[in-house]
């Protein structure tokens, strides 16, 4: 029998990878490995559709050391699944903020790595997003770029400027040096860890400097060919020393070429997100003069993030999240409910709560006992129990003053070996009980 948890019978969904819910850190469960997943909606059958599609054949035919390899596509009649090789590491933009700039001579080196893999990517017919947040650093000195731009071509080598500027600047430079809307958001203008350069000014950029203002220059025609560049760059790595005026006589000297191109690119986003840093958070209310809206509590952007769908249905003192993707593997089709009970006073809360804890405590169809959950409201407990036989919800019980809220984040899936629907529903929680604070 099928596991209606695994994609094509053989792909497990695990965490997502980016925010904007396309890729996956997921599991071969045939051969025992990880993999990244991303799923690309298709166009209407036609010309467009048989281009994208004919763009993925290309890159899955092709193979380099400095490229994410593509291991397999599943296919849907509205969407791709494309399995791809899982790859530990850091991004250059994450690197450099986490550790300080790199020296000229391993920025050179970096490039010079992503230029070859996007030089045999060109002879396939493949072109590579090889942009400072899409080019990994991993610990075995591998650089692997890890974007494809199947939805058309890219200007790579601006790109490569972009990757050697952030790499010695310590910031990536502003959103002109790439061309192209990416498919999800990008760390630097998502709140990333550090300040973002808002320029391209590479004065301090060392040996590298008449390089790069060649690479990020706004007009084409002012930019370097991919055989300069590698010849500036090959001469940083073996004369760590040479003269910077030397480097830049050869740019001044180089034929420009002009890379014209444009489109959306696939963006797989493999590092873990950067958290904001944590404020004190304001007191609890000791009393509401009416009950909360319970659809209230759990914002969109919060909502999309335990998977759930944006706009919730209320009825009555409950209101409920349905799945944000219905047809995505069972372990990923969540849904959430929260109900709020309103007393007129605390002592008729508490003793609510008690009741609904002794009442869940002997409740039959439980995977586990009530647990008391510290620093949750004024008090909260969580339990798991069974719904039917192919799902678990994870429950939430908790007292706010003269309010006592219950969640029931839902899994398609039983046991919640991997914890996920516990931590979903404490993660709602945590939310729901932030609102209730009210304005900070």
């Amino acid at each position: 029998m099928t596991d209606p948890n695994l994609l094509a019978g053989r792909y497990r969904l695990l965490e997502r990878s980016d925010r904007a819910g396309t890729t996956w850190r997921s599991r071969d469960e045939l051969l025992q490995r990880d993999v990244t997943i991303t799923g690309i909606s298709l166009p209407p059958p036609g010309p467009h559709r048989d281009r994208l599609l004919g763009r993925i054949r290309a890159a899955a035919d092709f193979r380099h050391p400095n490229v994410i390899t593509l291991h397999d596509v599943v296919s849907f009649p509205d969407r791709v699944w494309l399995i791809l090789e899982s790859v530990e590491g850091r991004s250059v933009l994450r690197t450099v903020l986490a550790e300080g700039p790199l020296t000229s001579e391993r920025a050179a080196e970096v490039g010079l790595r992503v230029l070859d893999a996007q030089t045999a990517a060109h002879g396939r017919g493949v072109h590579l997003l090889a942009d400072p947040e899409s080019v990994l650093l991993t610990p075995d000195d591998r650089v692997v770029v890890t974007g494809f731009a199947i939805f058309g071509a890219t200007d790579e080598l601006r790109d490569l400027g972009a990757v050697l500027f952030t790499a010695i600047e310590g910031q990536a430079p502003g959103p002109g040096s790439h061309t192209g809307p990416y498919a999800g958001p990008r760390p630097a203008d998502t709140g990333g860890s550090g300040p973002v350069l808002r320029n391209t000014d590479a004065a301090g950029s060392g040996p590298l400097a008449p390089l790069l203002e060649g690479l990020l220059a706004a007009d084409p025609a002012h930019r370097p060919d991919a055989t300069t560049a590698r010849t500036i760059l090959r001469e940083l790595t073996s004369h760590p020393a040479g003269s910077r005026r030397r480097t830049g006589l050869l740019l001044v000297a180089a034929t420009l070429a002009l890379l014209a191109g444009g489109g959306t690119a696939l963006w797989l986003w493999l590092d873990t997100e950067a958290r904001p840093q944590e404020t004190a958070p304001a007191p609890l209310p000791t009393f509401f003069a009416k009950a909360p809206d319970p659809c209230s509590l759990i914002s969109e952007e919060q909502a999309d993030r335990l998977y759930l769908a944006p706009s919730p249905s209320s009825k009555k003192t409950a209101c409920n999240w349905s799945a944000a993707d219905t047809k995505a593997p069972g372990n990923l089709r969540n849904t959430l409910e929260i109900s709020v009970v309103h007393r007129p006073e605390t002592a008729l809360a508490h003793a609510s709560y008690l009741r609904f804890r002794s009442r869940d405590a002997k409740d039959s169809r439980n995977v586990s006992a009530p647990l008391d959950v510290p620093d949750l409201g004024e008090e909260a407990y969580v339990y798991q129990l069974r719904s039917g036989h192919s799902s678990v919800n994870s429950v939430i019980v908790l007292r706010v003053g003269n309010v006592v809220a219950a969640l029931q984040y839902h899994r398609f899936t039983v046991p919640d070996t991997d914890g996920k629907g516990r931590r979903g529903a404490l993660q709602a929680a945590r939310w729901a009980v932030d609102s209730l604070r009210g304005p900070r």
